[in-house]
């Protein structure tokens, strides 16, 4: 059997838009309620825009990321400052490409490491070039954690305000500084 690395996918990150999102049928992260995002409320969800990356080949979606912009609060004990942030609101890869290594050397990593870095690239070019910000803050499945801590976020400190909305409910809170 054929080992197939992700340094042979081609893959194009688009928008998601009511032209392609028969594309999402297929999905599946492994999780009911992402699934359910991309395929029912991402394109009515106003406080998010979510894009796509295609297999170019199959034109099979690898992943989905939502990306918000937002604010952090920061409590130091007598008053509350709010500091801009991107928010990454949903982070999602298909379970066919889960746990793929970039190549046969190991020491290249894997696919998921690569494409979220690609997401957090794209995050610093924004905030570089059109909207400033220093924070990347997202809220991880706790199965999920240990793959944001290798890819450099940390628990929010204590003086960290967390979102008390109920679609986070039971997440963890994480930062990333760019």
């Amino acid at each position: 059997m054929t080992m197939i690395y992700a340094k042979d996918i081609d893959n194009t990150p688009i928008l998601l838009t009511k032209d392609n999102i028969s594309l999402v049928r297929n999905f599946n992260c492994g999780n009911k309620v992402i699934n359910e995002y991309l395929k029912f409320k991402a394109l009515e969800d106003t406080q998010a825009t979510t894009f796509i990356v295609l297999d170019d080949n199959s034109n099979d979606i690898i992943c989905y990321y939502s990306l918000s912009c937002c604010g952090f609060v920061v409590n130091n004990g007598t008053n509350f400052t709010i500091y801009p942030a991107v928010e990454i609101k949903m982070f999602a890869i298909d379970e066919k490409y889960q746990h793929m290594n970039y190549s046969e050397n190991i020491e290249d990593g894997n696919f998921s490491d690569m494409l979220f870095s690609e997401v957090i690239g794209n995050i610093y070019n924004f905030t570089d070039n059109y909207c400033g910000a220093d924070k990347v803050i997202l809220y991880s499945v706790p199965d999920a954690e240990s793959f944001y801590t290798r890819n450099g976020f940390k628990r929010f400190e204590r003086f960290m305000l967390q979102s008390t909305s109920i679609f986070v409910d039971g997440c963890i809170p994480m930062y990333l500084s760019l």
